[in-house]
């Protein structure tokens, strides 16, 4: 882990299937815990503050018997804000991504970090194309953005109010945005 610059290693199977993950914090337990003696009061107090499991790792000579087995995990489909989010909440660095029970990566947070590391010509240059994409946004608009320090500037028309904030949006959800400027403005068409 040391040589590779890497902080949690995958435990698997023969298929493929993730069994585990070994962490620094289990590897950490080895120095942290390994030459304890568990008197019965030191046991006792060790099982009430959750520190008996770190001990058990301590004595662990194979990954199997090291590894953390409860892993939450990603897939690929999910989208960074999602998985962020999940890494938060659990207080992991790092999810496996599984593709049907299989491992197919990890997804580190310096992995999360990179993906919002974007020079203000790539984000205009997404913005661009999303702006151009009828996936992406209203019919007969006519937004254009420019980017600067991740800061994206809306500018220009759409057909209704209530489009403004689907552009904007669509600035936001692309990834190295740091903010979004909508000077863009609606005009509703009159009824028929």
């Amino acid at each position: 882990m040391l040589d590779g610059n890497i902080s949690g290693l995958p435990v698997i199977d023969d298929e493929g299937s993730l069994l585990g993950i070994v962490t620094e914090a289990d590897l950490v337990s080895k120095p942290a815990f390994g030459a304890r003696r568990h008197r019965s009061l030191v046991a006792i107090i060790d099982l009430l503050t959750g520190a008996s499991r770190w001990a058990a790792k301590a004595t662990a000579l194979t990954a199997g018997e090291l590894m953390t087995t409860s892993v939450v995990t990603a897939t690929p489909k999910e989208s960074i804000r999602v998985v962020a989010q999940r890494m938060l909440e659990r207080g992991v660095k790092r999810l496996p991504v599984l593709d049907g029970g299989r491992l197919v990566g990890i997804i580190s947070r310096r992995d999360l970090l990179r993906s919002f590391h974007r020079s203000d010509d790539e984000i205009a240059a997404d913005l661009g194309s999303r702006l151009r994409s009828a996936l992406y946004v209203p019919d007969d608009h006519a937004v254009t953005g420019t980017v600067e320090n991740g800061v994206v500037t809306l500018d220009g028309m759409v057909l209704r109010e209530d489009d403004l904030p689907v552009v904007a949006g669509l600035a936001r959800k692309i990834p190295g945005v740091v903010d979004v400027i909508n000077r863009a403005g609606f005009h509703e068409l009159a009824p028929h």
